[in-house]
């Protein structure tokens, strides 16, 4: 059972780096299999260009570029890696730059080779061990009387309503000045957070179930990521991609919600948004495609998650190249995530935002021995970092955008993170 992998995650915490890749929700299309690693035999982190490798309980500092550091640690191991990729990584593909605030201080880039590999499939409610030992009984197991613990209190944007708009509207006249044609703009919220971070993954969880959920521990920094977007992954020579842009609340009751969806779905501000995305997308997954192979199957499809419509269009094409990494760089960061074109809204973003997006709009998965990989989008993501919270939410802005209606959009998509807050979490 899924609760027994929870009690085991939560127990293992407590012993070092752990990484949990989980597809809550067993009813949507893509929530197969869920991956909990631990026990790093190895691990490489960057900052800018410094580099940290761990092997052996050896440890090596370097610089280098931090794609071709992962590049070669790879290819040295080859073996299973477990991490994300920070935003910040652009600036060691494009002539970018990242020097907002940055209270959270994390790495750009943290993968490890995990020691424990447990492999758990929905379809079955079974686990599996992929890698080492299977942990003693007990620690599969609560004990019983536990309190789930934690407190989340004042949470506030960092950035007002006024302020917000009035970037809305900079980047408005901006798009009519032909700098850019979309841009995906956010703003960061802050919270006092005290207690179990793991509790905190399970009540966010609890609020609104996702095909790619992560629980991220590692040194100081816990990572609570409720993402329902697919970055990038490749399956043999099959390399998909799943942007979503285009959201709605869903409705107090049946009829309410399927105006909303329906809504969403008849919305050409949404579709035209969509599309540029698609665009982007498909661009970039052709500068690592065999000729002709990039096509759109699915194109502004509506899903609908416990809180949220999203509408999601899949972008597949045939890989050229078997390097996952490169693969990884040439299409990162996720263009729903940036705007179009992607470095000119990449370097209005660095002015208009006040803070350093760190690991907020990078990836998080999980590479294969034989280069498979799989990761998603990181949004609707609590990081904490001592008694602190931080939370970050966006939307696409284009000419024809509301102001007020995404400054709205933003707060909406906060609500699994309110409801982990507001509703006891279930033992």
């Amino acid at each position: 059972m899924i609760s027994s992998l929870h009690n085991l995650a939560r127990n293992l915490h407590k012993q070092g780096p752990i990484l949990l890749l989980e597809s809550q929700s067993s009813k949507h299309i893509w929530g197969r299999t869920s991956y909990l690693a631990a026990h790093p035999k190895a691990l490489i982190k960057a900052r800018g260009r410094d580099i940290t490798v761990i092997e052996e309980e050896e440890e090596r500092f370097f610089e280098d570029n931090p794609w071709k550091a992962l590049q070669n640690f790879r290819k040295k191991h080859d073996d299973w890696l477990f991490g994300y990729l920070g935003y910040d990584l652009k600036n060691h593909i494009e002539d970018l730059s990242s020097s907002n605030s940055d209270p959270v201080q994390a790495p750009d880039l943290f993968f490890m080779i995990p020691g424990l590999l447990i492999e758990y499939q929905h379809a079955t409610g079974e686990c599996r061990k992929v890698i080492g030992e299977l942990p003693e009984q007990g620690l599969w197991e609560g004990t019983g009387n536990e309190t789930p613990t934690f407190q989340l209190t004042n949470l506030h944007p960092q950035v007002g309503s006024t302020e917000y708009i009035s970037k809305i509207k900079e980047v408005q006249h901006r798009i009519a000045e032909g700098d850019f044609y979309e841009i995906n703009l956010s703003h960061q919220l802050k919270a006092d957070f005290n207690g179990n971070t793991f509790d905190l993954y399970r009540g966010m969880r609890q609020a609104g179930p996702v095909p790619f959920g992560v629980y991220l521990d590692f040194e100081d920094i816990s990572i609570c990521c409720q993402s329902p977007e697919r970055f990038i992954r490749k399956e043999g020579n099959t390399v998909v991609s799943q942007p979503i842009k285009g959201t709605s609340p869903r409705g107090d009751n049946t009829p309410e919600d399927e105006r909303l969806k329906q809504a969403l779905a008849d919305s050409q501000k949404e579709q035209a948004e969509n599309l540029m995305i698609v665009d982007l997308v498909r661009n970039d997954l052709s500068k690592i495609a065999r000729r002709g192979t990039v096509e759109v199957p699915r194109l502004f499809e509506i899903q609908s998650f416990d809180t949220v419509h999203q509408m999601v269009s899949t972008v597949r094409a045939e890989a050229d190249i078997d390097d996952p990494v490169a693969i990884l760089k040439s299409c990162f960061p996720m263009g729903s995530m940036t705007g179009a074109p992607k470095i000119s809204a990449m370097q209005a973003i660095e002015e208009l935002e006040e803070y350093r997006r760190g690991i907020y709009s990078g990836a998080i998965g999980y590479i294969h021995p034989n280069g498979d990989f799989d990761f998603n989008v990181v949004i609707r993501t609590a990081i904490i970092t001592g008694n602190e919270l931080f939370y970050a939410a966006g939307g696409a802005i284009t000419g024809d955008s509301d102001p007020q209606k995404e400054w709205q959009e933003t707060l909406v998509k906060t609500r699994a993170l309110e409801r982990a807050i507001a509703e006891p979490l279930k033992k």
